[in-house]
């Protein structure tokens, strides 16, 4: 690991304020039911696994703070803590909030694959198998779109195959256990 993550965590911050005004509301997973969020390391028996969603959602009053943990928060790292997962790192490709549905824009894709890059690049342990789940659809378009060259050798799971009802608590929460028994097959 190249720099700790509260250090790249500043970084990051610093940069999007910087290039997209002091108001950018900027988020990333939270330590929460003893998963680490963020700030796990990813290491996992011979793998360093990075959970990829889309983008931190603001709330529909936009006056008002974030929404976490909501009940999908909650179920995610339930199951996460049951199986034993506390130290995967959770990332948003996109860092900056934005409304449910919205696309962000190519400067904003732009430097979210660019600080994706080094955040993968500050993950990475030599010898330990790159594993990436990737939330959704969009996700895995960045990835292969922005990110494919960087990441040879990288075994990669679509966690969207494995969601068969969003709503739906005990759906998530085996999709979720789906996903991370795919993992420990790597």
């Amino acid at each position: 690991m190249t720099m700790d993550l509260v250090q790249f965590k500043e970084q990051v911050e610093a940069d999007l304020k910087k290039r997209f005004g002091p108001d950018t509301r900027i988020w990333m997973w939270r330590e929460y039911n003893g998963v680490r969020g963020f700030f796990g390391t990813g290491l996992f028996r011979n793998s360093v696994i990075i959970w990829i969603t889309e983008r931190p959602s603001l709330p529909r009053d936009k006056s008002k703070e974030d929404k976490f943990p909501d009940w999908m928060d909650n179920v995610f790292y339930e199951v996460l803590a049951e199986e034993g997962f506390q130290n995967i790192h959770l990332t948003d490709f996109v860092k900056i909030m934005g409304t449910a549905g919205e696309r962000p824009t190519e400067e904003i894709l732009k430097t979210s694959a660019d600080w994706m890059k080094r955040e993968i690049e500050t993950l990475k342990v030599e010898g330990k198998t790159l594993v990436i789940v990737a939330n959704t659809k969009n996700v895995r378009k960045w990835i292969e779109l922005y990110l494919a060259e960087f990441l040879p050798n990288t075994v990669y799971i679509p966690f969207f195959k494995h969601i068969i009802n969003y709503t739906k608590k005990e759906y998530r929460k085996q999709a979720v256990r789906n996903v991370l028994r795919r993992i420990l097959s790597q």
